[in-house]
């Protein structure tokens, strides 16, 4: 069986201080995207760091009871209104299916009696 991988190190880097200021832009960012820690030196001699920053994370917000009636108010409004609608098509199709039905009789023109076929889980017994 595989054994776990070893956690990543991240990555350390050792710079003059004339270098680390020519690219001082690249190694930020560096710290931000790849967690790597360069380490600035003066004569050899470690100076400062630029170290990435852990991202600080925010707060989860806390419901507001009022405002969550609210919404609930206005999501059971909108599904009484779009019941309303519902039932309001269902009727319009219905009496659209009850008219082709009388001006063609089942069996009487093969392309209706496709439609019929295609739509016989929609239809109303």
């Amino acid at each position: 069986m595989a054994e776990p991988a070893a956690p990543l190190s991240h990555p350390r880097l050792e710079l003059s201080l004339v270098e680390a200021r020519t690219r001082f832009v690249q190694l930020a960012r560096l710290a931000g995207l790849t967690q790597q820690t360069t380490v600035v030196t003066e004569d050899g001699r470690p100076l400062a760091a630029i170290v990435p920053i852990e991202a600080p994370r925010p707060e989860p917000e806390r419901p507001n009871p009022a405002a969550a009636a609210g919404w609930v108010r206005r999501i059971d409004k909108l599904r009484a209104e779009f019941r309303r609608q519902h039932v309001g098509l269902e009727q319009a199709l219905d009496e659209a299916w009850r008219e082709l039905d009388r001006l063609r009789p089942p069996g009487a023109d093969r392309e209706v009696d496709a439609l019929r076929a295609a739509h016989a889980d929609l239809r109303r017994p």
